[in-house]
């Protein structure tokens, strides 16, 4: 009686996780001291905190895209607050529109480009033979890499 009790416990874990859900690939630096995990989907903190001057860009690696909300940011600056009265209510809306655009972008491909970034850098999948990893690199267009 317990040894089958003992087997539907494993079989319920193993349907749990399926090998195309990936909870992150980890990532090696190549000095093997540091690792960084990278979660396939959708990246909510770039969605919900990249606008704050960027800086989750800069903390995954992403200096270009932080760079870019760093220079709405300043053109916000420039025209709504430096030169008041210049910026109409339709340039208004552009400005916030390419940021809420900006931001949704970098919710959708935030991971695939952190994951791009760590490979560029040299740090390599901690277990590229696993079959979800392979997915998730897949997904990312690093499989061949």
């Amino acid at each position: 009686m317990a040894a089958a009790v003992g087997r539907q416990g494993r079989t319920k874990r193993a349907r749990a996780a399926p090998p195309e859900r990936a909870a992150g690939v980890l990532f090696k630096h190549p000095s093997g001291l540091r690792t960084r995990r990278v979660k396939p989907g959708f990246a909510w903190d770039l969605f919900l905190f990249a606008g704050v001057f960027g800086v989750p860009l800069f903390l995954r690696g992403l200096p270009e895209w932080g760079a870019a909300i760093l220079a709405l940011w300043i053109a916000d600056l420039l025209f709504g607050w430096v030169a008041p009265g210049t910026l109409r209510m339709p340039e208004q809306v552009a400005l916030f529109g390419a940021f809420l655009g900006l931001q949704v972008w970098l919710g959708f491909q935030g991971n695939r480009l952190t994951a791009r970034a760590c490979r560029a850098r040299g740090w390599l999948p901690d277990q590229p033979r696993d079959p979800a990893v392979k997915v998730a690199l897949e997904r990312w267009g690093l499989a061949g890499e």
